[in-house]
């Protein structure tokens, strides 16, 4: 099996994601391929960019996607079952403070993924296929249940996507029409008064049967091997992996699970990573911190004397002045913290300033923002703007 990846960045952005992978234990060949740092790409639109990279059945994943799952029994399920695309759902009553997306069903029998919605596309209802309901008789609805961002998907899948040109997300618009394609059936090609079909001089290309449907040879092979299962004729076929509760899943998309992240992590590694936890405060930062009980700090950072540092995540290049106190925060690249400043249960976003004898708790602190001196903040968010974190 070829070990490779291509990562899709922002032009922008490049160097920087290069240098950090760079820095982590990967064994995968590594490839780069970039879109232009003005273009608001979804991840199906992602796909088609970089159409002539792709040339077989591939794993699709978000980067905001964190886990601790092993993804071969998806790809397993995926191969045994012959499927169009497989995904995978994280149960969000594991973590706290996580919203619920919404209703989502797989047949439990067969991990068939069967319906799929939003919160936000419905008040109090929704309707079910009566032909689903015939065809497969009985199904469990959860609503507890958070998208993996995690896609394994065939290799047809995305000529369709470039043909069509009508999807921009995999989440929100392909995985429905998928899953909604899974009760139809190809339209039966016109014949001429020669018998000959006019089917494939007309072809749609916006048609997925187009690009689903296998040829006769193939079909009878398949029919002969030990893929058979109940529904092996149907045409297209999604199907979704529940990740066990024991697992760790979450997407960091937002600034509170970018929060749950930190600490689960970070005060739970074992467990979550399955390994002994890396010495959390790098060897090429300036540490003076003489009080500090369960923190990570990354490389350039100057943590000054007489600091308190308590269940607290320090990115790289920070600078921690004198006689400050910090507890159950993160702080992210670049942010200084001056003197006798005393942070609570915050968040403190790039490159952000806090001046001197500020106290803050239970506050977010913006990219680039400045926090005066002196300022006496609780619950509240102090930005230049809403967006706090790149996503």
């Amino acid at each position: 099996m070829d070990r490779s990846a291509t990562v899709v960045v922002l032009e922008t952005q490049k160097s920087e994601i290069q240098q950090a992978l760079e820095k982590t234990p990967l064994t995968i060949k590594v490839d780069f391929a970039t879109i232009p740092a003005d273009s608001d790409f979804g991840t199906a639109e992602s796909l088609v960019h970089i159409q002539h990279r792709i040339d077989r059945d591939i794993v699709v994943m978000s980067c905001d996607s964190v886990t601790n799952f092993d993804l071969e029994p998806l790809v397993s399920m995926f191969d045994q079952n012959d499927a169009t695309l497989a995904t995978m759902f994280f149960d969000a009553e594991t973590l706290p403070s996580i919203p619920i997306p919404g209703p989502k069903s797989t047949k439990a029998a067969t991990n068939r993924l069967l319906f799929t919605g939003y919160f936000s596309d419905y008040e109090e209802s929704f309707d079910v296929s009566g032909r689903l309901l015939r065809k497969f008789g009985r199904v469990c609805m959860f609503t507890r249940l958070l998208d993996s961002h995690i896609y394994v998907m065939k290799r047809w899948v995305v000529d369709f996507l470039a043909n069509s040109r009508h999807f921009g997300t995999i989440k929100n618009e392909l995985l429905p029409y998928l899953v909604k394609k899974q009760l139809s059936k190809p339209k039966v090609p016109p014949e001429n008064e020669g018998g000959a079909s006019e089917y494939n001089v007309n072809v749609k290309l916006d048609d997925i049967f187009h690009y689903a449907c296998d040829g006769d040879v193939l079909k009878r092979i398949k029919e002969k091997t030990n893929k058979s299962t109940p529904y092996s004729s149907d045409i297209i076929k999604v199907f979704a992996k529940m990740v066990p509760k024991e697992f760790f899943g979450l997407r960091v998309n937002t600034i509170s699970n970018y929060c749950v992240a930190n600490k689960s992590i970070l005060g739970d590694w074992e467990n979550i990573m399955g390994s002994t936890a890396p010495p959390l405060v790098s060897p090429s930062c300036d540490n003076k911190c003489t009080q500090m009980n369960l923190c990570a700090v990354a490389e350039g950072s100057i943590i000054g004397e007489k600091t308190s540092l308590k269940s607290c995540s320090i990115a790289a290049n920070c600078t921690i002045n004198p006689k400050t106190r910090i507890t159950d925060s993160i702080i992210m690249k670049g942010v200084t913290i001056e003197e006798g400043v005393v942070i609570d249960s915050c968040i403190i976003c790039e490159n952000a300033i806090v001046r001197q004898g500020s106290e803050l708790k239970n506050c977010i602190v913006g990219r680039f923002y400045v926090v005066q001196d002196q300022t006496k903040a609780e619950k509240m968010l102090l930005a230049h703007s809403e967006a706090c974190i790149e996503i």
